[in-house]
């Protein structure tokens, strides 16, 4: 059903802009980084990652990777980027898109100090690899922070549509910590990231 009518609460006056939208429904946009060539990773440092908000989402759009068959990451840190070592606990399962219909488990280990958010990507720049992941509690002391997450994307013997070898992750997990989490590092299992638009939201929860 198509939005008609904004709830006057959430508006403060006269003038509605996009930005005050999004703040009225729940999600705003902290940063957008966009790659256009080589690059070891994509950091949300503690400029970002703040306590105006408890929980975030990133969205990322058309990554492709350098190295053929690598797996990428998400890492969480509570000192800005200086360390990642953090330890999680985690579940991944793949399902294949095309013909076979294939679907299970895939190896994902725990105290791995990071999440593993797909395998053995593709890196022809046009499977176009998309995904969303939620984080939820980051900036709680109180007990461990939750991540879950979803992301398309041909694996690197993908042939092509309607050949075989698109899947779908889903996977959840949790960081393993009562100190705030203040950074999040996305990189491959190796080589670079050669493109993609990489989009940071924090959530309201008030």
């Amino acid at each position: 059903m198509a939005l008609t009518k904004v709830r006057t609460s959430g508006v403060t006056d006269d003038a509605i802009t996009a930005a005050k939208l999004s703040d009225t429904f729940g999600m705003v946009l902290l940063n957008t980084t966009t790659v256009s060539s080589n690059v070891a990773n994509v950091t949300f440092s503690s400029s970002l990652i703040t306590d105006t908000y408890m929980d975030y989402k990133i969205v990322f759009r058309n990554m492709s990777c350098g190295n053929d068959g690598q797996d990428l990451y998400l890492h969480p840190s509570i000192d800005n980027g200086s360390n990642y070592n953090l330890n999680t606990e985690q579940f991944l399962e793949y399902h294949e898109l095309k013909n076979s219909t294939a679907f299970g488990s895939a190896t994902a280990p725990n105290n791995s100090n990071r999440f593993n958010i797909m395998a053995s990507l593709s890196n022809v720049s046009s499977e176009g690899t998309n995904g969303v992941i939620e984080l939820v509690g980051l900036r709680t002391t109180t007990t461990h922070k939750g991540a879950f997450w979803n992301s398309l994307g041909g694996i690197s013997i993908s042939t092509g549509h309607d050949s075989g070898n698109d899947y779908w992750w889903n996977g959840g997990g949790k960081i393993i910590t009562s100190s705030k989490i203040n950074n999040l590092r996305l990189s491959m299992e190796g080589g670079d990231i050669t493109q993609g638009t990489f989009s940071l939201y924090g959530i309201k929860t008030a």
